[in-house]
């Protein structure tokens, strides 16, 4: 697909380290993929965003499912996810699976596969969780409860059992007060409670004295705790029992099929995915996830039947307690694996499409579930809520996506992308979404999926018609004619972030067993409640990547081959166990080989302890034990890191890594003890010498390291709000760096680098949240400047250098060509100084709604800082007049026009000629052609949010007349609005507008 057509109004766009002059696209003697530099330039449909597609109610019509599609289309959307939800229109609604629901599916694929583009079918509905309405009672989920009642012996108890149930997560839980009458008993155990805790000898199985709900029971002395255990339907709607295999084939073949039948013949062609989202099922309180014949499952996979046991998930029986939640988790996880991913993933090959799923929240391995699954996806937004920060190194479901992706060979990873960015799904900007994009991106996203678009005939935002926790990157935002922008930008780094493979260092142990002996009853949480600390960041801002990897590699897959953990393409060099106190001999036995065949494992907070399981425990502790003995040293002293030499290889335990509650636990990335056992082994790969640059640590200069053979491909980002002026040692030798310019597909040459000890330095300028690729090929040794204060060496040719300049002075560049050393200079001194666009600027406000307002204003200020203004959303014109001294006219000066402080999005016109937009800080546009000396004319349109408009609003718009007949009112389950939501963020410009002049200088080798 192209999308070039529908995105040439958009002019190009200059950032601050690209803005001095036109990159040199001379690619002689690089040896420059054609096919590579074509698809970059124009992805291909697979690579551009796709969007999660809203049908409210199913209230679509033909003819706008092909006016949405298109728009879709025109923006640089290459494809849909249709979901049906609620409704949110009184009348027009379609019944879900209906044959009128299945037009409009057919009908949808049609117009997709017309335009070019793809369609995927959420695998479910209405709503995202497995199941539909056709469902029978049967197989709907199903949760294992317990209830309770404590006696006091000696007695003889006759009586009706326990049905009490006791919220544990409400959060996740349906409300229910009592076992339902067709809840079905599987247990009755009784144990003696001791100061506390159920002395696990005491456990007896009281089953057989049940008589229906009731029983007699002689208590022995003492406090002794009587525990029924049920098996009850959760009640959440129609979804299906996800550890029932028998009842998720039904449902592939019963709700698949209806699709399949409708338009199988696209399957794999324009269908190229059916979907699965995270595993929101619901619970019975304080239950576990379960289906009807567990027990005996249990029994056959772990060798012990489990019924004597069960207290142990909920409450503590001394010593077995964490034996015993082990197993249960584990056999849940293979069980999820078995009933529920198997089934659908092999009913999707069948019938030639793939299956994407986002594995988290589930009984099963995320890792494992991501590398099962043939597109596995990631969630959880960078700066999400207002809470999180921008730069995002939280290890969680993103990172054991991307891990279980990478481990198991998937190389297309997608994204949910921006959901709950804020609270307010109105007020995301471009800009917004941009830098959080690049947290996806560095993570390993390389598929995006908006979340989203709502299906609305309404051509102005109608806020309680919409689903709330989308973005709105559709046809009612205001900023929609931009979104190409982005678009364009998202789809390049996708495509280049396919290429070879990702490139770790560290493998970091996924502690999931050790929590796996913690809880059975918290499988949502059971990754994300784990304390990574500090641990992200530490390894992420001092220029290492990781995957975190799982027992079943360690154990099944991985190879040790010259001190490195292998699996297929990755290589590992540095072990870490996050402070584990649990983990599988056979997982210990493996790291003890690994670092005996001269491996680097670090152990943080602690080394581990124990085994786990019920079977062979004590042998299994005995092993465990006696290997970290023998491997490990305990630390002596706060910044101790207890090196031993073990085999060929190195252990570590470090302390205050993990748990630096204290604050003086902090170090300076320069002094860190854990950075700098790293350092000893592996420098980084993406290198910052902090001492020289008087940095505490790094901020948010950050990247992605991909590679094939004879090339090398980063991708950095600067997530910070400050330009990065510093250099950065890529770990490369022997390559020439190109710079690969995701904004406008330019691919320059990079003429200033120098090669270091650890690699190839490089001095990178980044505006505020910029970023580039850069990627490297193998070549004999070209002539390049090693050091330079030019702001940019632009060319380097027989007998000169071409360089730029923004500053007076004298300027120097050392030549390096092989081992001889050139110093060229030149002194500058005709540069001007920033010229500031002053005077009386006209500024217009009109459209949504609001009252035309029209103003002379002599200083540029925040739409929000007028009562008058503040609830304007839409676009404002500023137009202005100055006189731009003849100095700035130069044949060797280059211009750029810096718009200052904007909000959010502004479209720039000087003498009647578009100059470019400016959608991100730090943005320069070039107007070197079209300023002139004298009289300048210029316009600035500038677009805010749509927030300003929806906090002002009293009540929710009406539905549009001419849309009332066919849908009717809005309904009264319609979701909420923001209203009076402080403080508005700055909208409008507010400047100072200035003019730069950089010159462009030829100076002689000599």
């Amino acid at each position: 697909m192209d999308f070039r057509f529908s995105c040439s109004s958009i002019p190009g766009i200059f950032f601050l380290s690209a803005v001095l002059l036109c990159p040199n696209l001379n690619m002689e003697g690089a040896e420059m993929l054609p096919e590579l530099r074509e698809n970059f330039q124009n992805p291909p449909v697979d690579c551009w965003p796709h969007t999660r597609w809203w049908w409210m109610g199913s209230a679509v019509t033909k003819e706008e499912i092909t006016w949405e599609l298109e728009e879709m289309h025109a923006k640089g959307i290459g494809g849909v996810e249709q979901i049906s939800m609620e409704a949110v229109y009184t009348k027009g609604n379609i019944p879900f699976l209906s044959d009128e629901f299945f037009e409009m599916i057919r009908h949808t694929v049609a117009e997709a596969k017309r335009l070019g583009m793809e369609v995927s079918f959420n695998f479910s509905g209405p709503g995202w969780v497995i199941g539909c309405p056709d469902v029978p009672q049967e197989d709907r989920s199903k949760s294992l409860v317990s209830t309770f009642l404590d006696l006091e012996g000696p007695q003889t108890f006759s009586g009706n059992l326990p049905t009490t149930l006791y919220p544990g997560h409400p959060y996740w839980e349906v409300r229910m007060s009592e076992v339902p009458e067709s809840g079905a008993l599987e247990a009755v155990v009784a144990g003696k409670l001791v100061e506390g805790r159920i002395e696990e000898s005491s456990l007896v199985i009281l089953t057989p004295q049940c008589d229906g709900r009731r029983i007699t029971w002689q208590v022995p002395e003492g406090k002794w705790r009587l525990m029924a255990f049920w098996l009850i339907y959760t009640g959440q709607g129609h979804a299906l029992d996800h550890f029932s295999e028998a009842a998720m084939r039904r449902y592939c073949e019963s709700f698949g099929g209806r699709f399949y039948k409708a338009v199988g013949e696209e399957f794999g062609k324009t269908v190229d995915s059916l979907f699965c989202d995270s595993f929101e099922v619901a619970l019975a309180p304080n239950g576990l996830y379960w289906s009807n014949d567990l027990f005996d499952r249990f029994e056959k996979m772990k060798g012990y039947e489990l019924t004597r046991y069960l207290p142990a998930i909920w409450w503590d029986i001394g010593e077995l307690t964490p034996r015993i939640r082990y197993d249960v988790n584990e056999f849940l996880h293979e069980v999820g694996l078995n009933t529920f991913f198997k089934p659908f993933l092999e009913w999707c090959e069948a019938h030639n499409v793939r299956g994407r799923i986002q594995p988290y929240g589930f009984t099963t391995d995320i890792i494992e579930g991501a590398g099962m699954t043939h597109i596995p996806e990631m969630e959880i937004t960078a700066g999400e809520k207002d809470a999180a920060p921008w730069f995002d190194t939280r290890i969680g479901p993103k990172k054991l996506v991307s891990s279980g992706a990478h481990l198991y060979g998937r190389n297309i990873i997608t994204v949910e992308a921006y959901t709950y960015l804020h609270w307010e799904p109105f007020r995301a900007t471009l800009e917004e979404l941009k830098i959080a994009s690049d947290i996806f991106l560095r993570t390993g996203a390389n598929k995006f999926y908006n979340q989203g678009y709502t299906f609305s005939p309404e051509r102005a935002p109608a806020p309680t018609r919409a689903f709330n926790a989308a973005i709105w990157i559709s046809h009612p935002n205001i900023w929609w004619r931009y979104y190409p922008l982005l678009s364009k930008y998202v789809a390049r780094c996708c495509y280049l972030l396919r290429q070879g493979h990702f490139a770790p260092d560290i493998a970091v142990y996924s502690p999931l067993a050790n929590q796996w002996t913690q809880s059975a009853l918290n499988a949502r949480r059971w990754n994300r409640d784990f304390d990574w600390g500090e641990l992200g960041k530490l390894l992420v801002a001092n220029g290492y990547d990781f995957d975190l990897i799982n027992d079943d590699i360690l154990q099944n897959s991985a190879q040790v081959a010259d001190g490195k953990i292998i699996v297929r393409d990755l290589e590992y060099k540095i072990l870490i166990l996050p402070n584990i106190q649990s983990l599988p001999l056979k997982t210990m036995e493996f790291v003890r080989n690994y670092v005996r065949n001269g491996g680097v494992v670090i152990a943080l907070e602690r080394v581990p302890e124990c085994s786990v399981g019920l079977i062979g425990r004590e042998e299994g502790d005995r092993r465990v034990k006696e290997i970290v003995a023998e491997m490990f040293k305990e630390p002596g002293g706060m910044n101790d890191t207890a090196p031993n030499r073990y085999g060929d290889g190195w252990t570590y335990q470090i302390k205050q890594v993990i748990d630096r509650t204290d604050i003086l636990d902090r170090r300076s990335s320069a002094l860190d003890p854990f950075v700098n056992t790293m350092r000893k082994h592996v420098p980084p790969d993406f290198g910052i010498n902090f001492a020289l640059e008087g940095l505490r640590e790094n901020d948010g200069l950050t990247f992605v390291h991909r590679k094939w053979d004879g090339a090398d491909l980063y991708f950095v980002t600067n997530i910070q709000d400050r330009t990065s002026n510093i250099p950065v040692t890529f770990r490369v030798k022997d390559a020439v760096p190109w710079r690969w310019n995701p904004y406008t597909s330019e691919i320059s040459r990079m003429f200033q680098y120098r090669e270091v000890p650890d690699g190839t330095e490089i001095p990178l300028h980044l505006a505020p949240y910029e970023s580039t690729f850069v990627l490297f090929q193998s070549s004999e040794e070209e002539r390049h400047v090693e050091h330079s204060n030019f702001d940019e060496i632009l060319e380097i040719g027989g007998e000169s250098i071409r360089g730029a300049a923004r500053e007076n002075g004298k300027h120097l560049a050392i030549l390096k060509d092989g081992s001889k050393e050139t110093l060229v200079a030149a002194d500058i001194d005709d540069i001007p100084a920033p010229f500031t666009v002053t005077g009386e600027w006209k500024m217009m406000l009109e459209g949504g709604g609001f009252s035309r307002v029209e103003k002379r204003v002599t200083v540029l200020r925040s739409w929000t800082e007028d009562a008058e203004t503040e609830a304007f959303s839409g676009t404002g014109v500023y137009e202005v007049a100055f006189e731009l001294p003849e100095t700035y006219k130069q044949p060797d000066l280059h211009l750029e026009l810096d718009l200052g402080k904007v909000g959010n999005v502004a479209e720039v016109e000087l003498n009647g000629t578009p100059v470019g937009i400016q959608w991100m800080r730090g943005q320069r546009l070039n107007v070197t052609d079209t300023l002139k000396a004298g009289l300048n004319q210029m316009t600035v349109h500038v677009t805010n949010t749509l927030i300003n408009r929806m906090s002002h609003l009293k009540e929710p718009p009406p539905v549009p007349e001419e849309l009332v007949p066919h849908f009717g009112q809005g309904s009264m389950t319609a979701y909420g609005m923001p209203i009076g939501f402080r403080p508005l963020p700055a909208s409008g410009l507010m400047g100072p507008v200035m003019i730069h002049a950089a010159k462009e200088i030829v100076v002689s080798i000599r």
